[in-house]
């Protein structure tokens, strides 16, 4: 009688461990989901912000293309046409201009320093955005740097020298025409335009990587939904 008793009591006591360590491992896993659950919503609100990063920095790339585009063109005709007359007292616009910009990184800083950029399992999206915001952000900046360089260096002051601005960045068509033939503006222009189109080349890969990006953050969203 004793012995039975006892061993109801074991089988009980081990039952009640049985159920308890079922229940902590329940718990655990639950517990587990939660965070991971949080983590991964906390990752996707960080996709979100890097996709409105993107956008504006999209924005941004596609209105400097259509203006490099235009001064290049502008420049272009002015030394290649030596009949053309129009648009030369506009010159200082387009050949003292150029373009800065660097890449709205704040989405991307956030995901790479806190290190939830692990919790992207898409390696083509971690590949894509290591791109853009490393190399692509470099070569951008570098060609940004070139031409501020090269147009604050060279251009401007052969401008303020020789074609005596205005207030409103004019100059006087026939002291354009004067300077093409008796002074190193023809060449000055030339240079200038391979700096432009050196920072446009620049500028359409990096809106080609940017779009690129869009669309596969657009991709990781919907699946994580």
């Amino acid at each position: 009688m004793a012995n039975n008793l006892k061993t109801k009591y074991l089988k009980y006591a081990v039952g009640e461990i049985i159920l308890v360590v079922i229940g902590i491992l329940i718990a655990l896993s639950i517990n587990n989901w939660n965070e991971g659950r949080i983590l991964q919503n906390d990752t996707n609100n960080t996709l979100a912000q890097i996709f409105n990063d993107l956008q504006q920095d999209k924005k941004v790339l596609e209105a400097f293309d259509t203006v490099e585009t235009e001064h290049i063109s502008t420049l272009t005709a002015i030394v290649q046409d030596p009949n053309n007359t129009r648009g030369l007292d506009g010159i200082l616009q387009s050949l003292d201009h150029y373009m800065s910009f660097s890449i709205n990184n704040n989405g991307y800083a956030s995901l790479k320093n806190s290190g939830k950029i692990s919790n992207i399992n898409n390696s083509e999206l971690k590949s894509s955005l290591t791109n853009y915001y490393e190399k692509t952000s470099e070569n951008l900046s570098i060609a940004f740097h070139f031409a501020e360089k090269f147009t604050n260096d060279r251009v401007i002051p052969f401008s303020i020298e020789n074609l005596k601005p205005t207030i409103d960045m004019s100059t006087s068509t026939e002291l354009v025409l004067e300077k093409l033939e008796t002074s190193n503006l023809r060449y000055l222009i030339n240079y200038q335009i391979s700096v432009k189109n050196y920072s446009l080349g620049q500028m359409k890969k990096g809106l080609k990587i940017n779009s690129e990006l869009i669309q596969l953050i657009e991709q990781e969203l919907s699946l994580l939904k």
